[in-house]
């Protein structure tokens, strides 16, 4: 899902039937740093990885398409660990979090006279099937609980945001109905655009920070103690986590049963979870060793663009998460971090340069990052001129240059292939890619991707499956008087009412390797 040059790498893989001798390139953003508390250094990792499926730019992809992959969808992974000296147990610390456009048929018509195109709807999916599958393939990659926060307009004199928000509550209640009342999507609205206009920046992340401490609260975060025997032993490396097949991806993909499938025996499962969780007498000299923890289910925040507002959002959410796998490594004693701590603006750095990034990406311009100015003291005339710049920026490449930039994805990612008699790419409508270039070839599998068995370092790609969708739900409204607080309820925070609204953007482009911690 996140290899940009599959196409370009498909036939030397086929032929050799592996990916030793392929680099898998990953399209989105990467950054690392060591940060230190109270004398102890740790190193944070923040990295955003793009889907290659129903790739492009802002205007000419929106919306899902009719396998429910949705535009913009990108998975952002936290990782933190600390720096020890060789002997002693190393812990690692992991949350996954996902954003993605809103799951519907709709568009908006590039325009040079409009800086803002009417949104439309497209009624073409009464059953929201499209919407159902892309909720399946979520709960099939991070298991459920799957919670839905959208951030955009409950309410404007000219219904353009409202349309959607309305379809795509319809659309989740409707899905809900044929789902058990355990694996009901959970569903928050609020318009963050609002309450950025009546409220302050600190008001609004306070706000978010709620919310993401009741996500985190029923889907947990990933860390494990690796001990040094564990890597001098091997255990550590594939397949243990990661040569998962097909079958596998109908199981919680952090579970441990996933671990036990690729262990030779149940003497070697126990093993392994005994070295992993520390089992009850286990120590690595005067440390001992603390139980692993997996997350379960994911957040996925949108507005319209999922860049400006989902990255604030974002930001609110990696703040909470911090705090709990800090706790967790015993770096601070709260598993908080409040908003005036050093520690919360450089992690604000970190977002703020990855919103830019991916905005510059999709969008053709750096995020707009009014919140962040806010909580700097950044100057209101400054800020606002920049904003200007900005929005004109992209309306600049939206207009002038996304034509060029959607055809290049096109041809890179393999959507299209020249043909004798057949149309040139410039000839096609953006949605008529998908089916252009498949032209019969053999060791496909119904996204076009070979479907020969992975090697043991093949991690990098893993292949979806068609397994039945298990999603757990409590459905929320985020609304005008939202009332966040928490009620503890079977030992889980249930946040009380959140009904309706939030949203969009900026910066580099990176293609980097990548081995993820919390395989997705």
């Amino acid at each position: 899902m996140f290899v940009w040059n599959e196409f370009l790498t498909r036939g030397i893989r086929n032929l050799l039937q592996n990916t030793v001798w392929t680099v898998a390139l990953v399209y989105g953003f990467f950054k690392q740093a060591t940060l230190s508390i109270s004398g102890r250094d740790f190193k944070m990792t923040l990295i955003a990885r793009r889907s290659r499926h129903y790739a492009g730019t802002r205007y000419l992809k929106r919306g899902v398409n009719d396998k429910g992959r949705v535009a913009n969808d990108v998975e952002t992974e936290q990782i933190v660990f600390e720096d020890v000296p060789e002997g002693f147990p190393m812990q690692i610390s992991s949350v996954v979090q996902n954003r993605g456009s809103i799951p519907l048929f709709w568009s908006q018509e590039t325009s040079r006279l409009n800086l803002k195109p009417d949104i439309i709807l497209s009624k073409k999916d009464q059953n929201y099937k499209a919407t159902r599958l892309h909720f399946e393939n979520l709960a099939k990659r991070y298991g459920n609980p799957i919670i839905i926060l959208n951030l955009i307009k409950a309410h404007e004199k000219k219904p353009r945001e409202s349309i959607l928000r309305a379809e795509f509550a319809n659309a989740i209640e409707f899905i809900n109905k044929d789902l058990s009342e355990e694996n009901h999507l959970k569903f928050l609205h609020w318009d963050l655009h609002k309450h950025t206009r009546s409220s302050k920046a600190t008001n609004v992340l306070l706000l978010l920070g709620k919310v993401a401490a009741y996500a985190l609260t029923i889907t947990g975060f990933f860390y494990c103690q690796v001990t040094p025997s564990l890597i001098s032993e091997g255990c550590l490396r594939w397949p243990y986590f990661e040569n998962f097949d097909s079958n596998d991806l109908s199981t919680p993909r952090n579970s441990n049963v996933n671990i036990k499938k690729h262990c030779d025996n149940d003497e070697d499962y126990d093993n392994l979870e005994t070295k992993l969780c520390g089992g009850n007498n286990v120590a690595n000299g005067n440390h001992s060793l603390k139980p692993s923890m997996f997350q379960e289910g994911v957040l996925r925040t949108n507005c319209i663009d999922c860049l400006d507002r989902t990255n604030v959002a974002q930001y609110a959410y990696g703040l909470a998460a911090l705090g709990k796998q800090l706790h967790a490594l015993g770096v601070i004693d709260a598993a908080k971090i409040d908003l005036d701590d050093p520690l919360a603006d450089k992690l604000m750095g970190f977002y703020e340069r990855m919103g830019d990034t991916l905005a510059h990406q999709y969008g053709g311009s750096a995020a707009h990052n009014k919140i962040f100015s806010q909580r700097r003291g950044q100057w209101i005339a400054a800020t606002q001129s920049q904003e200007f710049f900005r929005t004109l920026q992209r309306y600049y490449s939206n207009a002038y240059m996304d034509a060029e930039k959607q055809n290049a994805i096109n041809v890179f990612l393999g959507y299209f292939q020249p043909q004798q008699g057949k149309p040139e790419l410039w000839e096609l409508n953006s949605d008529q890619h998908y089916n252009a270039w498949r032209n019969g070839q053999t060791n496909m599998d119904e996204n076009g991707r070979s479907i020969f068995k992975r090697s043991l370092s093949d991690g990098n790609i893993i292949r979806e499956s068609t397994s039945p969708m298990s999603t757990s739900n409590i459905k929320m409204d985020l609304s005008n008087s939202v009332s966040c607080d928490s009620q503890l309820q079977g030992g889980r925070k249930i946040l009380a009412e959140l009904t309706t609204e939030i949203s969009t953007c900026e910066s580099e482009i990176i293609i980097f390797k990548v081995y993820s911690l919390n395989v997705s």
